[in-house]
């Protein structure tokens, strides 16, 4: 798309943000962008994804729903963003998130509107997109819902739950699915995702109108309840047995699947000092910190890890892993990138909400997690010693990477704060 529709699109964006509380209209947007409301539309939703009506619509569920959490009354919210009647809202926002607001907000975190910016937002993939591919597998009248993360509230941008029993993935980028398809070839053998339901070719990707469709049966099982980890530390040993046996079977995956990246030099020539203008420690640290991981990072043992593992693409089942999910962030890198990332994700995903005593328990969850993973596939002293400077270089990356990012203000907000809070309590490590 020409840079100057995305230009007029950006703006028309930030109007109907601005103007959630009022009576904005497509001819109103069509007016101020210069075209007819014809080609508005067609241009809007080429751009977006979705329809310009739905858009306005979605943005003001999202809002609705973050000042409900805020102790907003639901009818007093619904007439705010312009919905007639408190039925209507329901009906919208059930239609949107798969259940209405109060039961939505109990099992959801609310998570706080981001501007929408076109030049970090992927393309916004609509139903009807995602019914067409369905129907190659005679499947389009099963009901299609979005994704939205039990722990974080965020909405998944490219993976659909379809009816009760299965998941559909889409991509734009050629080969990716593919990939991803090779990975969990090899994960089923250990029980740690679900099959693949073969497109009517017999191949694994559905490739259609310039995309790609890969549609999976649902695993069994609940993604982690970051919350309990922190009341129940112990319970993270699950976890860390859960990437041994994930890590045995990437292991047997075809290294040339995946970007080996020289994680070290990621660090060196970008995150640290990305990362230093935001941050409170004296620069002497730094150094010393880039120093120390100059001599054991080299020395660490590297596969093929997940990448992401976040509580809510950890599933469980009767306490034990019962399988990953969202395989689209894979490297090879140290094995133990997976174990901080995972410490770290429980915390990211509370840290807004825990209180002290809380997060202090963090440290105890980590712990638990290096225990367990370390009980069926030992850690090398080097990559204990290394532990806890691979938790402080996934949050020097996470703040290097969010920083000056609207979509991802929040995430700056809460690893900066949890990056200065881990250093202050480093002691309580322990491999």
């Amino acid at each position: 798309m020409a840079p100057e529709i995305m230009d007029i699109i950006q703006r028309s964006l930030d109007t109907i943000e601005a103007h959630l509380r009022a009576d904005i209209t497509p001819g109103d947007l069509a007016a101020a962008a210069g075209f007819s409301l014809s080609h508005f539309y067609h241009v809007f939703e080429a751009v977006m994804g979705i329809s310009v009506g739905r858009y306005i619509s979605y943005r003001r569920l999202l809002h609705a729903a973050w000042d409900i959490h805020h102790g907003k009354d639901a009818t007093a919210a619904a007439l705010e963003y312009g919905f007639d009647t408190h039925a209507g809202f329901y009906k919208a926002f059930r239609k949107e998130f798969g259940c209405g607001p109060t039961q939505y907000l109990r099992t959801h975190p609310a998570a706080r509107p981001a501007r929408i910016n076109l030049k970090e937002e992927p393309r916004m993939t609509d139903m009807k997109t995602i019914a067409s591919a369905l129907a190659a597998w005679n499947m389009a009248d099963q009901p299609v819902a979005h994704i939205y993360y039990a722990n974080t509230g965020y909405r998944s941008d490219h993976t659909f739950a379809v009816g009760n029993g299965h998941y559909i993935k889409v991509s734009d980028k050629p080969g990716e699915l593919a990939r991803q398809a090779s990975l969990h070839r090899a994960l089923l053998a250990q029980n740690l995702t679900a099959p693949i339901v073969s497109a009517p070719d017999g191949s694994d990707v559905l490739h259609l109108n310039g995309l790609d469709f890969l549609l999976m049966q649902r695993l069994q099982g609940q993604p982690v309840q970051a919350m309990a980890l922190l009341d129940s530390p112990s319970d993270a040993r699950a976890i860390g047995e859960g990437l041994a046996r994930l890590h045995r079977a990437l292991r047997q995956c075809d290294p040339l699947l995946c970007y080996a990246e020289d994680y070290l030099c990621t660090m060196r020539d970008w995150a640290i000092s990305a990362a230093r203008p935001h941050l409170d420690t004296p620069a002497t640290w730094l150094d010393a910190f880039q120093q120390r991981i100059g001599h054991t990072f080299p020395a660490l043992p590297t596969q093929i890890i997940h990448r992401d593992p976040n509580p809510d693409n950890i599933l469980l089942q009767n306490g034990q892993v019962a399988g990953f999910l969202d395989f689209d962030l894979t490297r090879i890198l140290p094995r133990i990138f997976d174990l901080c990332y995972a410490a770290t994700g429980i915390l990211c995903d509370t840290f807004p909400r825990a209180t002290d005593e809380q997060k202090l328990r963090f440290f105890d969850v980590a712990n638990a997690i290096w225990q367990g993973y370390d009980a069926l596939e030992p850690l090398s002293a080097m990559e204990k010693e290394a532990l806890p400077d691979m938790v402080l270089a996934i949050q020097l990356t996470c703040v290097a990477a969010f920083a000056g990012s609207d979509k991802l203000a929040q995430q700056f907000e809460v690893n900066q704060q949890m990056l200065n809070f881990i250093l202050q309590n480093t002691e309580r490590f322990s491999a």
